[in-house]
């Protein structure tokens, strides 16, 4: 593991997805990316080591992630990725299981086991990879996948997910021998209330079935964000469920139908403010194609979003602007 920082934003020249796919092999492996049709498709990472563990952020959008057998067998030693998002969501599937990955929650996942991970509008987290036999040290039987609940009810969840914060935030200014303690306090703190508090390997109210139909769900709502007339309903008629149910199957993930809607048609809206081709059509033109019947709610959700208003948001993509050097808003 070496200390890196990349984003395919940072030079334009670049062959971006054979790019983007040397960074991620270098800060976590190799792994396989495939582009997602029709979405934008940009990352960044950046990873630092510190007393065998690494500690990174990374976003991407438009693309799934896939580490395949062929490429676990380039591995030397397993390792696991202790994880905290910030946006999302993040589809992951593993063997036979499914789950979706979203702020509010903490996952620790086995990174040398086959996986897919697909990013929706974009997903944003913070992660610290930590050697297996770390793990093994303290707990003998470990899973593949767990995953912790850290919202306002859940004080286990919120107790990690602190204690990871403030070490990552701090990384720069700890001794090693305090990054060694600070360590052995937080695999203990995995082990005791993710792996053994058995909080994680799906969370109860999590199944697959569940988890197929949110997919479906979200699928739809990618295909279908720019129409003005997309409802709950008519997403639940679309993949055979009630509208209750559908609702159900988003809380299950603490996520809501009605913001996963807005958040794609906000992600269109910038990617169109961004195109040189739509750079003669007005906000309210841009509105309207990307499902907003009002161009006051899109200025409104839009700085609430991205901190800009769409038209300066426009003008800072514009030519000659500063190019951004990190994923925003992911």
């Amino acid at each position: 593991m070496i200390d890196i920082s990349f984003s395919t934003a940072a030079d334009s020249k670049l062959q971006k997805l054979d790019a983007w796919r040397d960074a991620l092999a270098r800060a976590f492996g190799p792994i396989e990316v495939q582009r997602n049709c029709d979405e934008e498709f940009a990352g960044s990472v950046r990873a630092q080591s510190r007393a065998q563990l690494q500690f990174n952020e990374i976003c991407y959008r438009g693309q799934t992630l896939e580490r395949t057998a062929q490429n676990i067998a380039k591995f030397d030693q397993e390792y696991f990725t202790f994880g905290r998002p910030v946006s999302g969501p993040l589809l992951f599937k593993q063997k036979d299981r499914e789950f979706t990955v979203e702020p509010g929650c903490l996952v620790l996942t086995n990174q040398t086991a086959p996986y897919k991970a697909t990013a929706i509008s974009g997903y944003h987290a913070f992660s610290i990879s930590i050697p297996r036999k770390l793990l093994l040290n303290r707990e003998p039987n470990i899973g593949s996948f767990y995953k912790l609940d850290a919202g306002e009810g859940s004080p286990r969840g919120q107790l990690l997910a602190t204690f990871a914060k403030h070490m990552t935030d701090g990384i720069a200014g700890w001794s090693e021998t305090e990054t060694i303690s600070l360590r052995e306090q937080m695999l203990d703190l995995i082990v005791l209330l993710m792996i053994n508090g058995k909080n994680g390997y799906a969370s109860a109210q999590e199944t697959s079935i569940k988890s197929a139909h949110r997919e479906r769900a979200i699928a739809y709502i990618r295909h279908h964000h720019r129409d003005a007339a997309l409802t709950p309903k008519t997403i639940a008629l679309a993949c055979g469920i009630s509208v209750n149910y559908l609702h159900k199957v988003f809380q299950a993930a603490n996520m809501q139908v009605e913001h996963t809607i807005y958040a794609q048609r906000l992600e269109s809206c910038k990617i169109m403010l961004r195109d040189p081709a739509h750079q003669k059509e007005s906000v309210q033109q841009i509105a309207y194609k990307t499902g907003f019947n009002q161009p006051s709610h899109l200025s409104r959700m839009f700085k609430e979003k991205f901190g800009l208003s769409p038209s300066d948001f426009r003008i800072s993509r514009a030519p000659g602007a500063v190019e951004e050097h990190t994923v925003a808003s992911v």
